[in-house]
């Protein structure tokens, strides 16, 4: 699959930076046990009534495997559970107690900075926000599958040819 460009690229935008490897489109090798979450996996972590049996597995994975996320995954917990204390979903009480254990969860943060033309572009070229275009981004980036249950980000996902993330449910 490509990037949506000739072989396997994103189009070039002046000043644009290459998202993958010089040598071609990301390939992804042997399953590992690492991958990436993003923030619609996470909320069910959080929230009882966002929790599947495909977010549980994710977070079991926590303890045992590289669980990635983005810089921007802790501003969106943060207000995640800002807001549903907000809704009344949570107390105030258990809003700092779920942020005391979102901060414990044993995940790999990539800190490493991101081009905004990469994001701009990877946003406009698969209808996606530039929350997601970052999940999508580092998944590209790690050459890691995705654990996600956005639709849009998984039509992207399967656009580029990110796997998603197969957990035991």
């Amino acid at each position: 699959m490509s990037l949506g460009g000739p072989a396997g690229r994103l189009p070039r935008r002046p000043g644009a930076t290459r998202l993958v490897a010089r040598e071609g489109p990301p390939v992804f090798g042997v399953p590992s046990a690492a991958f990436v979450v993003d923030a619609s996996v996470s909320a069910g972590w959080f929230l009882p009534d966002e929790a599947t049996a495909y977010t549980r597995a994710a977070l079991q994975a926590t303890a045992t495997s590289a669980v990635w996320v983005p810089m921007l995954w802790l501003p969106e917990m943060a207000n995640l559970l800002r807001s549903a204390q907000r809704r009344r979903r949570i107390t105030a009480a258990k809003r700092a107690e779920l942020a005391a254990a979102a901060a414990a969860l044993r995940l790999q943060v990539c800190r490493e900075p991101v081009s905004l033309l990469t994001l701009d572009a990877l946003a406009a070229d698969h209808a996606l926000s530039a929350y997601d275009a970052c999940y999508l981004e580092l998944a590209l980036r790690r050459r890691l599958p995705l654990a996600t249950l956005d639709q849009d980000l998984l039509a992207a996902m399967q656009r580029c040819g990110v796997p998603a993330a197969t957990l035991p449910s």
